[in-house]
């Protein structure tokens, strides 16, 4: 777990990453942190001030290295929260850097083998194929002529993403005490999110299992070729895998050298991609060109497995039966189906958000499938959803990224060509099967098996609530929300009577002194009080604003 005092532990990266924000321009967010300002470097200036808030949030994200960068890869996704300019320019995030003197990797990989690098790969290149943060990529060879990748974690790579997780979550500790509309984008949660991902990144062995898994998914079909994993040569700091041999799909020697057309690549890329999704629910979440791959024999292969998605089948149903009620141009269903997909963070205009829905049908209500953008659409989608409050499952997102980033490589193949059409045979398949008769039973028995156990207790419950009913034992918690205000104006308006009262005594008690003409100077001295109490409670009232 994050530990927010931890983090302050390291003071120099602390004020690093505090100068860092000021030289982008980002003072005034800075200065609403008290506890930030504080360590805020003597010699800091803000020297980027041209482009955007995104753009320049985004470079700031890039100097401060790994962990950052991974942060801002995670912000990409959360459209169902954040603009569209800001998920648009932080998905530029690129994470690739030099390579590291190679004594070090092959440091990293003696130690976790336990052997000298020469006993192990009869050949191991020194020049990294790939290079970012947290990991290294070289060809090498094993006995036996077996050709492989190994992919190398960076030595120390570990403590200083441990460290700079700290010090964010102190930072997101402070904006959501001390930014209020910082609140509802949920720091905390962000930050843990990428602690879960990164320990997972960092983890090569599950990386591992992710790939056994995805070779397990395509064991049938022969169009697909999924890299074997070595794993006595695979340690959670170092994966060795089958080096597979092609070239990026969008390579322009492909239709040539392969016998194939840019229509028959696309819908090849395409149909791996949907069989992913909804055949296996666990799909390749960033499928870029340089992640696929087209071998000499036509077959197609992904490489860096280092991202990838799950979805139940229980939330992909429900987005077949979203887009079935939007083609049916039911809002009524469309509507509850997004309150039931996504997490309200207050209560929702249900009327509201139905019309915003009837808007967004009937924008491309009529079109052709190829004149849809899946891109737009997705987007527009967010737009409501963000409107609302309604915050969409991680694995959503990143189905919806995946399906994003696939638009543009397909646009790239074949400017022509329409992933919604390829879509609608995969929707069809997934609404037969998700009330197909089989599974009508499933969802039946589950429901008889819930109410089964609910009938099974309820005596006992029963029986135990009226026994602390008999006794005087039961109970009620009442939680209050938004009391705390009037608690407090009420324990103003209560000093501010009872000072009223003490200057009305005083008054009084000076005024029967004076008359007594004894103790002149006793009476005189109780009038100033008064008058000191009395233009105290004059200012507190108007600085009030209520008089």
């Amino acid at each position: 777990m994050i530990s927010v005092d931890r983090g302050l532990k390291n003071l120099k990266r602390v004020r690093q990453i505090i100068g860092v924000f000021i030289k982008y321009g980002f003072k005034d967010t800075v200065d609403r942190l008290p506890n930030a300002r504080r360590f805020i470097p003597a010699k800091i200036q803000t020297q980027f001030l041209k482009g955007s808030s995104p753009e320049r949030l985004r470079l700031a994200l890039q100097e401060l290295g790994t962990t950052f960068i991974k942060l801002g890869q995670i912000l990409s996704v959360r459209t169902d929260m954040l603009p569209d300019d800001l998920t648009r320019e932080l998905s530029k995030l690129q994470d690739e850097v030099e390579s590291i003197p190679f004594k070090e990797i092959k440091g990293v990989i003696e130690k976790e083998l336990n052997a000298p690098l020469t006993t192990l790969f009869t050949s191991f290149s020194q020049k990294a194929i790939a290079s970012a943060s947290l990991a290294e990529v070289h060809r090498a060879t094993l006995k036996g002529n077996h050709k492989v990748v190994v992919k190398v974690q960076r030595p120390n790579v570990k403590e200083i993403t441990e460290t700079d997780l700290s010090i964010l979550g102190t930072i997101a500790g402070w904006m959501e005490k001390e930014i209020p509309e910082a609140k509802r984008y949920e720091p905390l949660l962000m930050v843990k999110e990428l602690e879960r991902n990164l320990k997972s990144e960092l983890n090569f062995t599950e990386e591992g299992r992710a790939i056994d898994k995805f070779r397990n998914n395509f064991k049938y079909d022969e169009s697909v070729i999924v890299p074997e994993v070595y794993r006595e040569f695979s340690t959670s700091k170092l994966l060795t895998m089958e080096y597979i041999k092609g070239v990026k799909i969008t390579d322009p020697s492909v239709p040539e050298r392969m016998g194939l057309s840019q229509k028959e690549i696309a819908r090849k890329g395409v149909d791996f991609s949907f069989k992913q999704i909804f055949e296996h629910r666990f799909f390749h979440a960033d499928p870029h060109p340089g992640n696929i791959l087209i071998t000499k024999d036509g077959k197609i292969s992904l490489i860096d497995f280092g991202l990838m998605g799950v979805i139940d089948e229980e939330t992909l149903g429900l987005l077949g039966e979203l887009m079935v009620a939007g083609i049916n141009k039911d809002t009524e269903t469309m509507t509850e189906i997004l309150i039931e997909l996504g997490i309200a963070g207050e209560k929702v205009n249900r009327q509201e958000l139905r019309a915003n829905l009837r808007d967004f049908v009937e924008r491309y209500y009529g079109a052709t499938l190829s004149q849809i953008d899946l891109k737009d659409v997705l987007n527009d989608l967010f737009k409501i959803t963000r409107r609302y409050g309604l915050k969409m499952p991680r694995s959503l997102l990143l189905l919806a990224k995946t399906a994003s980033t696939l638009e543009g490589l397909i646009f790239q193949l074949d400017p022509e060509f329409s992933i919604i059409e390829q879509l609608e045979p995969y929707i069809h398949r997934l609404i037969k099967r998700r009330y197909s008769p089989k599974r009508v039973l499933e969802n039946m028995s589950k429901i008889l098996r819930i109410y089964y156990r609910l009938f099974k207790k309820l005596p006992g419950d029963l029986t135990s609530i009226l026994r602390e009913i008999r006794d005087g034992t039961l109970k009620v918690e009442l939680e209050h929300k938004g009391l705390e205000d009037l608690i407090t104006h009420s324990e103003r308006s209560a000093n501010r009577l009872s000072l009223s009262l003490i200057i009305a005594a005083l008054i009084v008690g000076s005024t029967l002194v004076l008359q007594t003409g004894k103790l002149f100077l006793l009476g005189i001295i109780g009038f100033i009080i008064t008058g000191i109490f009395g233009i105290g409670l004059i200012i507190a009232v108007l600085r009030s604003g209520r008089l």
